[in-house]
């Protein structure tokens, strides 16, 4: 029966005797063995040997490996770190004072760094800093969008240099002084222009009293027909003249028509017109229109008040039209009575600027 280094015996049997008179049970209890199936129950002391061949730790109980210890721990001799190292509250003590930018700085030496620092503030702000107790600015501020309140108001201007800033109230008042003076100065000029340049209504008759169809005043009569020489176009014209002396126009048939041919355009806004003085002769539709060739007309007005042969005196007709013509006519739509009808007095009233 051969026994191996551990008291194995190739026998099953606990309780075999191997030499000395030990069991394999006692065996196991005494000795630790290789395959790592029991523990020690004290420190093993090394006697200054070396355990080798270990590997790196896995558990937190591990032993540690030097390869695990130099690529995990801080070296004393100097290190780099790979991560932030988290003091959790304690202190880093007996520093060198920085000698690089990015070296850590003592106590010692930011206090001394900030009454230096504080030296050197007080210098700049001295020379840079604007001060409350006023100042001279050396170039532009830029507000950045602000404000600049607290600003005194310098109101009426005699006490308003012009160097200084004005306030929001002096500019308002300024602005609105200036504003009314505007206003007021737009104003007389918007009336003096309108009272220049807007059309006046003359009350006074445009056509003068004519003497013949075609007036040495430049003024030219016609009609569409007339009955007897004593009844021509220009005695619609002629006032002077009483009825039956050439003081109406007349035609032969129940419709016609009288034109005024004005020495120049004019824009009227009014007519007057009287139908021949004779009862029973009415003109009940007729219409007013004017020209600029003579050829072509644009209608003005057009009615159905009746024009009475037995009326005194001539009815007022206003024109809406800012067009001014040299052609004015009437023309008869529709009369009633016997035939010779015609116009008394026909007269215009200009816009005159």
């Amino acid at each position: 029966m051969s026994v191996n280094i551990f008291g194995k015996t190739n026998v099953g049997s606990s309780q075999r005797v191997i030499s000395g008179g030990v069991t394999l049970s006692q065996a196991i209890n005494t000795f630790l063995r290789r395959d790592g199936k029991n523990a020690a129950d004290a420190n093993i002391n090394m006697s200054s040997n070396k355990i080798i061949n270990v590997l790196d730790p896995s558990d937190d109980q591990d032993a540690a490996t030097k390869n695990y210890v130099d690529t995990h721990a801080v070296s004393k001799t100097g290190d780099t770190m790979t991560g932030t190292l988290d003091m959790n509250g304690c202190a880093i003590t007996n520093l060198l004072n920085p000698s690089t930018a990015q070296g850590a700085a003592t106590k010692s030496y930011v206090d001394k760094q900030d009454s230096a620092q504080i030296i050197t503030l007080n210098s700049y702000v001295d020379t840079h800093a604007v001060s409350k107790s006023g100042d001279t600015m050396t170039g532009d501020l830029n507000m950045g969008g602000r404000m600049v309140k607290g600003l005194p108001v310098h109101y009426p201007p005699t006490t308003y240099l012009g160097s200084e800033a004005s306030s929001w109230s002096q500019v308002t008042q300024l602005v609105n002084a200036e504003v009314q003076n505007a206003i007021k100065i737009t104003k007389e000029l918007i009336t003096k222009e309108l009272i220049t340049n807007t059309p006046k209504k003359s009350y006074s008759g445009y056509v003068p009293i004519l003497e013949e169809n075609i007036s040495r005043t430049g003024f030219v009569a016609t009609a569409s027909a007339v009955t007897t020489e004593k009844c021509q176009a220009y005695g619609a014209f002629n006032s002077l003249n009483a009825e039956g002396s050439y003081g109406s126009w007349a035609t032969p048939a129940k419709k016609g028509w009288l034109q005024i041919k004005c020495p120049e355009a004019v824009t009227i806004w009014r007519v007057a017109l009287k139908a021949r003085a004779i009862d029973g002769k009415n003109i009940t539709e007729w219409n007013f229109s004017g020209s600029n060739d003579g050829k072509t007309f644009e209608p003005l007005l057009t009615s159905t008040t009746k024009l009475l042969g037995s009326a005194n005196a001539p009815l007022f007709f206003d024109i809406s039209t800012t067009t001014a013509y040299q052609y004015y006519r009437l023309a008869i739509q529709a009369s009633t009575g016997a035939g010779d009808f015609g116009v008394q007095v026909m007269q215009l009233y200009v816009l005159s600027t």
